[in-house]
């Protein structure tokens, strides 16, 4: 019966209109963003040499006077950072203008792939919640919910196959998703020969991050049906998720010192960013007799393992409530 129930309920997910819509929703972000790794991606026109050329020209004038000063003063600095730090190089040597220093930068894929990507994946949460979430609530709207248990009465059965079909389909079509999302972006910068230095670690490093978001975009939408079970409705599914990322991760978490580190949307970002450090605080600063003065910071490290483990019990308690709720209440 499980089966037949997982059979029935993945083609009640294929034929559900905001599902389709949803999916068409993730096609257009890629291509989004593709068309800005393509405008990024493009080469300077005439206008732009033209331009960095003249600034170029006004450049050199000035460094023909002042650049020797400018250089003795960079080593001077350089030598005293030396003293506390034997490889600090201030590339001194590299301070005379050039024009390529004046023109738009251009992105290649290798550079910037794993960002655009990441800004693809924010798409991919947010309609991924909404797909479970409209997947579980529009059958409590529609009262088909009630008809359904007329036919298969044990409560658990439905939850589970309902909760495993969202979150097993959703994933694989992040991950599909993301697979193309990769495809665009090099097709758009081999139009302008703007590649860069692939490798074969470019493509594992982008397969690796297009699996992490499938994980993540399968838990959201996980999370979305558990919510959908709990609050009936898809406005309601969001406005407790921009509630919990307002009240809890925004002011309350932010107000303890050591709290950060457990804030849903940090853990979710280093999952992503597979790991995530950042220096928090200032413990203390001192100067020393070149009258160079440092600071110690405290660093909040959050490892991939750590996030993945703080982001599945959240989801698992959130689950596990909904579960609860849904086998105890009425369902009309």
């Amino acid at each position: 019966m499980t089966g037949r129930l997982a059979r029935v309920e993945v083609r009640r997910y294929l034929a559900r209109a905001g599902v389709r819509w949803l999916v068409i929703g993730m096609v257009a972000a890629v291509l989004v963003t593709g068309f800005a790794a393509w405008r990024s991606s493009r080469p300077p026109t005439e206008g732009d040499l033209a331009q960095a050329q003249a600034t170029y020209e006004l450049q050199k004038t000035n460094w023909e006077q002042f650049g020797a000063q400018l250089v003795a003063d960079c080593r001077n600095t350089q030598e005293q950072a030396r003293q506390r730090d034997p490889n600090a190089d201030l590339a001194c040597d590299q301070m005379a203008p050039t024009v390529e220093q004046f023109l738009p930068h251009r992105a290649t894929f290798a550079d910037a792939a794993q960002g655009w990507l990441s800004q693809v994946a924010t798409f991919l949460l947010l309609l991924s919640l909404i797909v479970g979430a409209t997947f579980v609530a529009a059958e409590f709207s529609t009262g088909a919910m009630s008809t359904w248990l007329t036919f298969e009465p044990r409560r658990g059965h439905v939850f589970g196959s309902k909760a495993v079909v969202v979150t097993l389909m959703t994933g694989i079509a992040a991950l599909v998703v993301s697979g193309l999302a990769v495809g665009v972006f090099w097709a758009a910068t081999a139009i302008n020969h703007a590649t860069g230095h692939t490798t074969g670690r470019t493509f594992t490093d982008l397969g690796s991050q297009s699996g992490r978001i499938a994980v993540a975009t399968a838990g959201a939408a996980l999370l979305g049906a558990a919510l959908g079970f709990l609050t009936r409705h898809t406005a309601a599914v969001i406005a407790v998720v921009i509630g919990w990322l307002i009240a809890i991760d925004g002011i309350v978490l932010q107000a303890l010192m050591d709290a950060p580190r457990w804030g849903a949307a940090l853990n979710l970002q280093a999952w992503l960013s597979a790991g995530y450090e950042q220096t928090v605080g200032i413990t203390g600063c001192i100067t020393d007799s070149t009258g160079i003065t440092g600071c110690n910071g405290t660093k909040l490290v959050i490892t991939m393992t750590q996030a993945g483990l703080a982001i599945a019990a959240l989801i698992a308690v959130v689950t596990a409530l909904a579960l609860v709720v849904f086998r105890r209440r009425d369902v009309a």
